[in-house]
């Protein structure tokens, strides 16, 4: 007699999702071993069922030249390639679908900033065609573009910022609004004639960090199609000051975009979680020195939200939001649908 299933339990939903992380990076870094997994990124990323994940190859903490964010480029297809069982690059939406019928990870290449175009547009016809699918127009400060979240005062999308959103529009590459200040993003938005995301951020509602955005940001967003793929960092999300929060205050976040915009515009945007190591601590220092305080005083392993702070509590997520009474659509909207959307809209 064979065994019936319930498609409803939160495992069967998970494995048959297409789920996208909305910005990861750092494939090359190390993760302690830990539950039968060794320490490549790409074995526990495969554990946790994620389909695909945007991969931040350029982040402009510091401005990067056009050469450099070439051989950030290089560097990651050469990752890719070195596995080509467990991971391919993303050119298409459907490499998505194939990615989660042959057992692999997708990789969607796309920056944080873009410093290193200068004010030439001609360079956004470069990385498209070096497989970049989503660009985020500014980091947290002031380029050629616009300016980040970050600088004292915003003075808007600048006349490159309206032909780098037009340019974007026309090679079918997905414009990213994270980091981006109040004004510049929604001017962004106002201008682009494709859906926008954010890829990860919170809502400023319910944590005023300068990374969360507002609620008119949210509308515009969802005004154009675009989706907002919620960040569960510590210090966004937190409800009490130094009280790690927990998956329920994450999903606070989700909960709230869901009833201003509609449940087609949540996402999710982890934004590297992160694991106590050599490695992660080098890392964090450097980055305290352009953002100082960022992290909030919530060490390495409560970067993020407690019950979805590691590869292996995606599930968790999963399960989380069913709990809270999120349909099977609607969760499956949430993990991953809203951004295959998006993406099979603007990437024709």
């Amino acid at each position: 007699m064979s065994q019936i299933t319930d498609p409803v339990a939160p495992e069967n939903v998970h494995a048959d999702a297409v789920i996208i992380d909305g910005l990861f990076c750092k494939l090359y870094s190390p993760i302690p071993p830990q539950g039968g997994i060794d320490d490549l990124m790409f074995d526990h990323i495969l554990a946790s069922g994620v389909t695909a994940f945007c991969d931040s190859i350029v982040a402009d903490a510091y401005p990067q030249s056009m050469p450099e964010a070439m051989m950030n480029l290089y560097q990651e297809h050469a990752i890719a390639e070195a596995f080509p069982e467990k991971a391919l690059v993303v050119r298409r939406a459907s490499d998505i679908y194939e990615a989660k019928r042959s057992g692999r990870v997708g990789i969607i290449l796309s920056t944080q900033g873009l410093a290193c175009i200068g004010e030439d547009t001609r360079n956004l016809w470069v990385l498209k065609n070096l497989d970049v699918k989503i660009m985020q127009i500014t980091y947290n400060e002031r380029n050629a573009i616009g300016c980040g979240c970050m600088e004292p005062t915003d003075t808007g999308l600048t006349r490159v910022g309206q032909k780098v959103v037009e340019e974007m529009n026309r090679l079918g590459v997905v414009v990213d609004l994270s980091h981006v200040g109040q004004r510049t993003a929604l001017e962004a938005a106002r201008h682009s004639k494709a859906p926008v995301i954010v890829s990860h951020a919170g809502v400023k509602k319910l944590n005023p960090h300068v990374r969360n955005l507002s609620d008119e940001l949210i509308e515009a967003v969802a005004t154009t199609g675009g989706v907002i793929g919620l960040c569960p960092h510590s210090i966004m999300i937190e409800k009490q000051r130094k009280q790690w929060p927990t998956v329920d205050d994450y999903i606070d976040h989700i909960q709230y975009v869901v009833d201003l915009v509609g449940i087609d515009h949540a996402a999710i945007g982890t934004d590297n979680f992160q694991y106590d190591t050599h490695y992660v601590r080098v890392s964090r220092a450097g980055f305290e020195r352009t953002f100082p305080g960022f992290f909030g005083g919530y060490p390495e392993d409560q970067k993020h939200a407690k019950g979805f702070s590691k590869w292996s509590e995606w599930p968790n997520l999963t399960a989380s939001l069913l709990r809270r009474g999120f349909s099977v659509e609607a969760t499956q909207k949430v993990l991953g649908g809203n951004f295959m959307r998006v993406f099979g809209t603007v990437w024709q």
